[in-house]
Order: structure tokens, then sequence, then C-alpha cells
């Protein structure tokens, strides 16, 4: 029966995720057929354990119906000799239900609890620092800032032909804008030939963020990404310069316009690309605040 109920709670958190589009917050969506998928073969599950389940049932009736008269029992039960059920210990059942709540927390939970978008406070508790900068040799932490850097997925080699191919679409514009299908393919180009970009003009979009080490017309522009899953997440974006000292809260969603240059940035001991802003406005936060990487199949 517990069985029975896990598959189908664990269906419906999937079924309900695609339904509200709450899957788009854990995954990438082009890596969707794989949770689709599961809806698909869970169901077909559920339907086995449930028919398994009613037959077992119909079973135990058949044996309880038994005919237990007196002339009966003259007769032998081969089913009542040595085939006695042992009944569970104590220390199983507290570890069959412990399995079975650990299972149905996540499949209950995911369902009743709202789905929580990633702002700034996860920047500040991952830090903020930018190591693929620092240091190439890095290879193990996933989490990244401003820079969607595909390096960390593929061999060096096959990355820089991706960028070079990618940056045919780029740097021969004057005036850029990037939108949500392009988001991180564009900053991951500008990032790679900040020089090629000096002067051109930008238009871009994300939450503020008021990183450590700004000067007081200085912020971050972001937007959190997704390359295949939300384990792999970072806050990508840029620096954005005003004219004068501004007072800009975090989670603020803004729309600039500007001029690229690099700037030298001391927390993260780099040159880094800069926008100085020449126009502004505040946007209402999309329905969809994430973006994603969809133009790569790994």
């Amino acid at each position: 029966m517990f069985k029975v109920l896990i598959l189908i709670l664990t269906t419906n958190l999937f079924f309900m995720l695609h339904a509200t589009g709450n899957i788009s917050k854990y995954i990438n969506m082009k890596y969707s057929f794989l949770s689709e998928s599961m809806i698909v073969i869970l169901s077909i599950l559920t339907v086995g354990e449930g028919i398994k389940l009613w037959f077992s049932g119909e079973k135990k009736e058949g044996q309880d119906d038994c005919d237990c008269s007196p002339g009966h029992h003259d007769h032998e039960h081969p089913h009542e000799h040595g085939h006695k059920k042992k009944k569970p210990s104590a220390g199983k059942k507290i570890k069959k239900f412990l399995s079975y709540t650990l299972v149905l927390i996540p499949a209950i939970t995911g369902v009743v609890l709202p789905v929580a978008t990633l702002d700034s406070q996860l920047v500040d508790a991952k830090g903020f620092s930018f190591p693929t900068l620092e240091d190439g040799n890095n290879q193990y932490g996933t989490h990244q800032v401003l820079n969607p850097d595909m390096s960390k997925f593929m061999n060096q080699a096959d990355f820089m032909d991706l960028v070079r191919k990618e940056s045919k679409s780029y740097i021969p514009k004057d005036t850029i804008t990037l939108t949500d299908k392009d988001y991180l393919v564009g900053l991951e180009v500008m990032y790679n030939f900040s020089g090629a970009f000096a002067g051109k003009t930008l238009t871009m979009k994300g939450f503020t963020y008021n990183g450590p080490g700004e000067q007081p017309n200085q912020l971050f522009l972001l937007r959190f990404g997704l390359i295949h899953c939300v384990a792999d997440s970072g806050a990508f974006g840029m620096m954005i310069q005003f004219p004068k000292n501004v007072h800009i809260p975090n989670d603020q969603w803004y729309q600039v316009t500007g001029t690229m240059d690099t700037v030298y940035y001391p927390q993260m001991k780099t040159k880094i690309p800069v926008l100085k802003v020449t126009s502004y406005k505040t946007i209402s936060k999309p329905n969809d605040p994430y973006v994603y990487r969809n133009t790569l199949s790994l």
C-alpha cells in the first residue's frame, strides 16, 4: 500500500511541476523531455503496483474463506505446516518507516510549499568571487559569477572553438541587445573578447546587486542562469557604472543601455567588462526570471 502511495505522490510531484511551469526553476528546459518521460514511467509503475496490490488482496481473501468445519479439519492443511510468517522486528519496522518517510517528505513538500526564486541573498551566501579569472586551473567549484564559463563542461580546444563561432554573431555589431534567449551566450563572448566590444552600445536587463569593493557609482546587474540544472546555476551579468553616485538596493529589476568598456575590479584582481550607463529604467520582474544555455548539446 505504501509503495502505491509513494508512486502516486511522486508522479503527482513531477506532473505538478510541469503543469505550473515550476520545473524551469530546477532544470534547463531543453532537458524537460527527461522529466516528462519520468512521469510516463512512474505512471506505468503506479498502475502495475496497484494491480499487484489488488490481486494480492483477492488472494488473501480467498485464503481466509477456507472451509473450517470439523470435518474439514480431518484433512491436512499443507500451508499451515512450517510456513508461519514471522513478524518483523522493531528495528526493521523503524527502518521501513524512516525509508518511506524520507521519500514521502519531498514528494509532498515539493507540491505544497512554494518554489523560491533565487536572488541576491544566494549570491551573498555562496560568495561573490570569480575563481575562473583568478585561477584558470580551478576545476572544482561549480558556482559561477558574472561569466557563464562553459569551459568547465568541455575540453579547452572545443570550448575556444565554440566561443569563436558564437562571437561572429556579436563582434561585427555596434549595437547589441541581450535577450533571455541569448543572454548567457552573449555574456560569455563578451568576457572572452572584452577588448573587441569597447565602445559598442549594449542593452541588457537584470536585478541589481551591490557587490563588495565597488565604487559609489557602480553596482552589478545580474540574472540567475542554468547551464543544465539548479546545481550548476550561477549569477551572471556585468558591472554597470553610472555617471554619478547611486543608491539602489539589491533585487531591483532594471533595463539599462550604455557603452561597453573594461575596468579593473580589485575584489577579483582582474579587469572585467563594464557597462557605462547612458539610460536606464525600472522594469517588472519577468515571469521567468531565469535564463538558460540553450545553444549547446551536451
